[in-house]
C-alpha cells in the first residue's frame, strides 16, 4: 500500500525537510533529481536529522556528526569519527512519485 508523503515541489533540490505522518518523523531530500525517504531521527541518539548537513546522498548529524548513506541507510560514519558499526543504520523507504506527489511503499 502506497502512502503519500508531501508533494514533490516542497522538496527543493540539493535540500531537505521533515514530514510528520501518522505520528512519523520522515526525512525527505532530493539529490541531483532523485528523492529519498527516511527516518528524521538520528540511530546514535535521536537527533533530527532535517536539521543537520546534507552532502550528496549522505546526511550528517546535527548533534553528534554519524553520516547515512540516504540511498540505503548504511552508517558512512559513526557519531564523533566512530566506526560505522558503532550504531545501527537508519532506516529507509522505497519511494514512488506519482502526479507530482511523493509516496512510500511502507510506513
Amino acid at each position: 500500500m502506497l502512502v503519500r508523503v508531501c508533494s514533490l515541489r516542497e522538496v527543493p533540490e540539493g535540500g531537505m525537510i521533515r514530514v510528520d505522518l501518522n505520528d512519523k518523523g520522515l526525512l525527505v531530500a532530493k539529490v541531483g533529481g532523485r528523492v529519498y525517504v527516511a527516518d528524521v531521527w538520528c540511530t546514535h541518539e535521536e537527533g533530527d536529522l532535517s536539521l543537520g548537513l546534507l552532502e550528496g546522498d549522505i546526511v550528517r548529524c546535527p548533534l553528534h556528526g554519524a553520516m547515512f548513506r540516504l540511498a540505503d541507510g548504511s552508517v558512512v560514519e559513526g557519531p564523533e569519527g566512530e566506526p560505522p558499526e558503532s550504531i545501527p543504520s537508519l532506516k529507509t523507504y522505497k519511494v514512488k512519485i506519482q502526479e507530482g506527489d511523493i509516496y512510500i511503499e511502507e510506513l
